[in-house]
């Protein structure tokens, strides 16, 4: 009779054990050491994620997740005493986390790192850009704040004002604006060689190194960098511009000058214009076109179809690829 009490006793308490397990892997919350929504751990194994929603997660985890507001940019610095100041560590973190997101994206490495040697000379050009609230690569010595290093940090970096840290670099991407066709700003942050950069930042100005060859140092490259990529993007990240470009040095590469650009899209034929064919100098050879009637507003997932065809000096010369343009 006592040993049955105790087989009972144990029966009750695994019992128990099961039965709390079962309610907390189906709770609909992560925990407990879950990987997952009541996956995971202790629970069933998570199931495979799909690439539609590894880039969804991977929208919310790293491009969401890497918003600074004012508060947590922390600026240290002072126009009136023309003190460049710094910003806080997780700043720095943020920083990172954004061109990562980016770069991986477009199927670059994601491994960038953080150049801290060149960051005064580009936190003393943040500081010249906000002084005089104006942009220019070469400012004169008659700007409040000039100094030789400020000056030296305008020439090799983008530049931005109105904006601070990771939106900037999110305004470089979108690359806005009559004299920005080229995308020469999106064209730094995507260039294949990259490592690391560099960057100061206020709270309504930014300085982002990357040019020269100081950063460089990656050779692992994709076939090719499209934006919108060849893979699932967010609607929020279509901008006007469209951009492809082959990994190459940025002073020699693959020829667009012939090359033509053909979308389709859920209606047919998309009506487009080539604004920028061949410039280089601005990280690899890269076309710019701008695509008429996208939608990224629809609550479905949207397919274009790009075809770019007659490059030259170039192991293909054409490549055909599908954007999917989602609402995450």
């Amino acid at each position: 009779m006592h040993v049955f009490r105790k087989y009972l006793l144990f029966l009750l308490f695994f019992s128990f054990l099961f039965a709390c397990r079962k309610k907390r892997c189906s709770d609909g919350v992560m925990n407990h050491g879950e990987t997952g929504i009541d996956c995971g751990g202790k629970c069933a194994p998570c199931p495979e994620l799909t690439n539609r929603e590894i880039a969804v997660q991977d929208y919310n985890d790293n491009y969401l997740a890497s918003a600074i507001s004012n508060n947590n940019l922390s600026w240290t610095g002072d126009v009136s005493s023309c003190n460049p100041g710094g910003v806080s560590a997780s700043t720095d973190e943020k920083f990172l986390q954004r061109i990562n997101y980016f770069r991986r994206l477009v199927g670059l490495n994601d491994n960038i790192t953080l150049d801290e040697s060149n960051a005064h000379k580009y936190q003393k050009a943040a500081l010249m850009l906000k002084a005089n609230n104006d942009l220019d690569h070469f400012p004169p010595n008659s700007w409040t704040c000039w100094t030789q290093e400020g000056y030296d940090g305008c020439n090799t970096s983008n530049i931005a004002l109105g904006v601070h840290s990771v939106d900037a670099i999110t305004l470089f991407i979108e690359d806005p604006g009559a004299f920005n066709n080229k995308v020469g700003h999106r064209r730094w942050i995507f260039d294949t060689e990259k490592l690391k950069f560099s960057y100061g930042t206020t709270d309504n100005s930014m300085s982002m190194g990357c040019i020269g060859a100081e950063f460089d140092g990656n050779t692992s490259f994709p076939d090719f960098i499209a934006y919108p990529p060849a893979n699932y993007i967010p609607q929020q990240l279509v901008f006007d511009r469209w951009s492809f470009g082959l990994p190459g040095s940025f002073s020699s590469g693959a020829d667009f000058s012939s090359a033509s650009v053909v979308m389709n899209g859920p209606n047919g034929l998309v009506p487009l214009t080539i604004v920028s064919a061949n410039t280089t100098n601005m990280g690899d050879n890269t076309i710019v076109w701008e695509p008429q009637g996208i939608n990224t507003n629809s609550q479905e997932d949207v397919e274009y179809t790009v075809t770019i065809s007659n490059i030259g000096n170039a192991s293909q010369s054409s490549y055909t690829y599908t954007v999917k343009i989602i609402n995450p």
